[in-house]
């Protein structure tokens, strides 16, 4: 057989592969729909809440509403009051950092780098990630950007518009509890409640990948801050946050494939949902129900791929998170096309740096150890 051909079957063999992978991890299977509906239910409930209240950073809000694991209705309910209680003490602590150290430019700029080391210190050792996500990434948030996506600099810390992108992702976050609760007692669910765990893995103050693992995680942000502020740049500003989306928290995979599927959801989330709903849907629009219907829509193919595995969940996250950014900024859609490219490319700021800092690094050292 000519060599073209063996190439030609072996591309053909690899297609199959990759089909067959597709069919397994996208199938429906007992409770997929159900779960799908009650995440496009509270990711409704929370846009519709956030543009009656007119909160800022809106998308933050309806992305809670997708982010909350629904492994079983009652680990919901506890997840999602537990990223409120993580919320609160979160943004406890940057009123407090703002307040001590927005004046002073070194100490502002050394407690972001604790404050982030400190966030993916505990995306690893606290046994609810639920509680560390939370608390992790509005204190990111609104460390870094003094306060959440405003130009390096501002004189004074908007505490308000932390404030009320806080109350959104409260609201987010209650509206799945509610659903999943409302699911429950109308008997569609079963509530089999979860054995207690202790608040941190045994060796979390003990076992040295954990401090690599944050140390990893603040280089990364500690990058992104100063790109963002060198380039004065306020559309990257969400570069910080996309950092701890995008921690490597068990996602199997290669590091190359990892990458790959980040830049994926990107893509068909932000450029092809959400880039083309501001093009050719969006401008046929003039009524909350047209875009209720389309946002409803994109947040349950969102939202299927959230119920796959780790890697394809991880997709869906970040394909919710680019569209959402895109057309939801604040409290109504977003027209700006430039708007959405530079949120688009604060995302890829982020996931690029997250790559070189965690994946590139240990491919270098992996390849290294094979030579010698």
């Amino acid at each position: 057989m000519p060599a073209s051909a063996d190439a030609f079957a072996s591309h053909g063999d690899h297609l199959s592969r990759i089909g067959a992978f597709l069919r397994h991890e996208l199938r429906p299977y007992p409770g997929r729909t159900a779960a799908v509906v009650r995440t496009m239910i509270a990711c409704i409930i929370t846009m519709l809440l956030v543009m009656m209240f007119q909160l800022p950073n809106g998308f933050l809000a309806v992305f809670y509403a997708v982010a909350i694991s629904r492994a079983a209705p009652h680990a919901t309910v506890r997840n999602g009051f537990n990223i409120i209680l993580g919320n609160a003490a979160g943004l406890a602590l940057a009123a407090a950092g703002m307040i001590l150290f927005l004046d002073h430019h070194l100490l502002h700029f050394l407690f972001i780098i604790a404050v982030c080391f400190l966030a993916f210190f505990l995306a690893r050792t606290l046994t609810n990630y639920a509680t560390a996500f939370g608390f992790g990434l509005i204190l990111i948030a609104a460390t870094s950007v003094n306060i959440i996506w405003m130009r390096p600099g501002h004189s004074a810390p908007d505490v308000g518009t932390a404030i009320w992108t806080a109350f959104g992702i409260f609201l987010g976050s209650a509206a799945t509890v509610l659903t999943e609760w409302l699911f429950t007692l109308r008997g569609h669910l079963p509530n089999e409640p979860a054995p207690p765990q202790p608040m941190f893995a045994a060796d979390a103050f003990s076992n040295p990948e954990y401090v690599s693992f944050a140390l990893k995680g603040c280089l990364a942000a500690a990058i992104c801050y100063v790109f963002w502020s060198a380039t004065d740049w306020p559309g990257l500003g969400v570069c910080t946050v996309t950092c701890l989306i995008a921690a490597p928290l068990g996602t199997p995979g290669t590091p190359q494939q990892r990458f790959l599927t980040r830049l994926t959801g990107l893509l068909i989330g932000g450029v092809v949902c959400g880039i083309g709903s501001q093009v050719f849907i969006l401008p046929r629009i003039d009524s909350i129900v047209g875009f209720t219907l389309a946002f409803a829509i994109v947040s349950a193919i969102a939202a299927w791929f959230v119920m796959s595995s780790p890697q394809f969940n991880y997709f869906g996250r970040q394909m919710a998170l680019a569209y959402y950014l895109t057309i939801f900024q604040n409290f109504g859609p977003n027209a700006s096309l430039t708007e959405s490219r530079d949120r688009l490319l604060g995302i890829l700021l982020g996931l690029t740096v997250m790559w070189l800092v965690f994946d590139a690094a240990s491919s270098r050292q992996a390849t290294a150890r094979l030579a010698a």
